[in-house]
């Protein structure tokens, strides 16, 4: 299949894994799904996007999405080709044939840290084509694929194939350095000044939308520990954004329909529950434009003990306004619209209330005019 696609689109021949690459498969290798974003640079220097999603069910072909947004940080941990050595190693059908189950699923995220729990690790030395075995009590670390039941998880342990590459011990690459811990992608994950982290991860993605759950991290991301198997209670999406206040206070975002739309989810214990934010309509929105609604909040930030945040258009437009909140987050109200902001350095505006609220805020620093 991968050939296929690199045929067909002419891919380039490096290719990373944005998000994770997620496959389902039945008992005879017949692939039921497949949902995956990828990048590469092609010979002309290009970044290059495919979001590529399959559903055997329904189509017998592959719709790929050209042309996206991706952050190139951390590339190095998200190779796509140790994903492919890997499987050339693995008998997927002997692997999973003492489950006895209908539908299987890999699951590749690139290099994984499991820290010093060996749990259903497998190694596999890239270079001498044999298995090797997980060092234990050390930091376990390296590319890895996962071959699970899907739903079952938390009942059947999942086979961790990771490739134990001398290679990639010795290359000393600086993303997978105990001194520089990977970079944080702000829609995925939060860290704290002390190194405490929490994060979304995908638990299972299905036609361009995920399932996600929330675990931290008390260690620098080192070990982690879920929290709440269901943040965004049953929605699906694609994540974008969390953030928090303290140890207790957190918010999450949830988009949907290629970024069209978000929703934003409240926590005030920790993750352990969360709840959906319910926002007013702002003065702007009395007459609301069905085809550029404000319905995409960006991440609440702390100022002076009040809670703000900017709600935007999403892929509908590039207009914002600003809420507040004086609970935690419970309430929200309309605050200004950010319109009269230009962004490099002036406010064109008479309405001297908003440019007194926008320097009040620290939205705008610069020279009013």
């Amino acid at each position: 299949m991968i050939e296929d696609l690199k045929q067909t689109l002419q891919m380039p021949e490096e290719l990373y894994v944005a998000t994770s690459f997620n496959l389902h498969f039945k008992p005879d290798g017949t692939i039921t799904s497949l949902e995956t974003y990828l990048y590469g640079i092609d010979d002309k220097g290009k970044l290059k996007t495919y979001l590529i999603s399959y559903d055997g069910s329904k189509s017998k072909r592959a719709t790929v999405y050209l042309d996206g947004s991706v952050s190139e940080q951390d590339k190095d941990r998200k190779k796509l080709q140790p994903m492919l050595d890997i499987l050339k190693q693995v008998n997927l059908e002997e692997a999973v044939q003492p489950w006895g189950e209908q539908e299987y699923g890999l699951i590749y995220y690139g290099v994984r840290d499991w820290g010093n729990d060996s749990t259903g690790i497998i190694c596999l030395d890239l270079n001498e084509g044999n298995q090797a075995s997980a060092e234990t009590g050390s930091n376990i670390r390296g590319y890895t694929v996962s071959v699970f039941v899907p739903g079952k998880e938390n009942e059947i342990t999942p086979k961790r194939y990771l490739a134990a590459s001398k290679e990639e011990e010795q290359s000393g690459s600086e993303a997978m350095s105990e001194d520089k811990p990977a970079a944080i992608n702000p829609d995925e994950e939060f860290q704290f000044e002390n190194g405490d982290r929490f994060r979304l991860n995908v638990a299972d993605a299905a036609l361009g939308s995920r399932y996600y759950t929330l675990e931290c991290s008390d260690d620098g991301g080192i070990n982690w520990k879920v929290v709440n198997l269901d943040p965004f209670l049953g929605q699906t999406g694609v994540a974008a954004g969390i953030a928090f206040i303290d140890e207790k206070l957190g918010f999450f975002c949830l988009s949907h329909n290629g970024g069209d739309e978000a929703e934003l989810y409240r926590t005030d214990d920790g993750g352990k529950t969360t709840e959906p934010v319910q926002l007013p309509y702002s003065v702007m929105e009395e007459n609301l434009n069905q085809d550029s609604p404000f319905d995409f909040p960006q991440m609440p930030y702390e100022e002076d003990g009040i809670l703000k945040m900017v709600i935007g258009q999403g892929a509908d437009g590039g207009q914002e306004v600003l809420y507040q909140s004086e609970d935690g987050g419970i309430s929200w109200e309309f605050v200004m619209e950010n319109n009269d902001l230009y962004r490099y350095g002036r406010i064109f505006s008479k309405r001297t209330d908003v440019i007194e609220e926008c320097i009040r805020s620290g939205i705008f620093t610069g020279t009013c005019i």
